[in-house]
């Protein structure tokens, strides 16, 4: 049976993980005090950005009204982190794919004003998409993903599969290990397939949360064995 590898930011107790990355969420008081009430939507596309928000709002509790406007989200995972943090979510994503869910959420939000709490490097393109629909957009970096050193010895072995779920969490992985063309890549979605070097065998799982990705993963070795 092939090792299945999780490459992410933090440890998964399920699985082994390779951590090449750290998220370091940001203080976020200097953005959000020039944020008015007439704002009408939020939007995220990363769980990150979620629980960041969460942390700036707990530290200074007079952004607690963001908790009130509707908020769109691209995938499953992050509206249940929204739901749980008592956020008001109005939209969940169909498209994992920056384009996709740009295309669902314009007519939706071209009237409004919108923000968006982001990483620092996005590679979604949703900011432009958004932007170019005329949406009345201001984007705050919630956090910055950082890219670790790991030991060399700690390359997975040949045919290995990979998960990624982030486009930094692979291009962090090559920097630290290069690509053995034996591996098989599984993506998170479409965003994160469409970092991936087009001569790379690779998939997309079929739904977007980390334990599909696992499930799917499990699935090709055994197909493989």
């Amino acid at each position: 049976m092939r090792d299945i590898v999780l490459v992410s930011s933090k440890p998964h107790e399920e699985i082994k993980t390779l951590v090449v990355n750290e998220i370091e969420f940001l203080d976020m008081f200097d953005a959000l005090k020039e944020i008015k009430k007439d704002f009408q939507a939020l939007v995220f596309t990363s769980k990150n950005a979620i629980k960041s928000l969460e942390q700036n709002i707990q530290k200074y509790p007079e952004f607690e009204f963001l908790k009130k406007i509707p908020c769109y989200v691209i995938g499953q995972s992050s509206a249940m982190a929204l739901e749980k943090y008592g956020f008001n979510v109005e939209y969940i994503g169909e498209d994992s794919h920056g384009f996709g869910f740009a295309s669902e959420i314009i007519p939706m939000l071209k009237k409004k004003k919108v923000l968006y709490f982001r990483a620092k490097k996005i590679v979604s393109g949703l900011d432009e998409l958004l932007l170019n629909a005329s949406v009345k957009l201001k984007q705050i970096i919630a956090y910055e993903n950082k890219k670790n050193s790991v030991d060399r010895a700690l390359k997975p072995s040949p045919k290995s599969i990979l998960i990624f779920t982030a486009p930094s969490h692979y291009l962090s992985f090559v920097q630290n290990f290069s690509w053995d063309g034996s591996y098989i890549a599984v993506a998170i979605g479409m965003t994160t397939f469409g970092i991936f070097d087009t001569s790379i065998e690779a998939f997309v799982s079929p739904r977007q949360d980390l334990q599909s990705c696992i499930d799917f993963a499990r699935e090709i070795a055994r197909r493989l064995a």
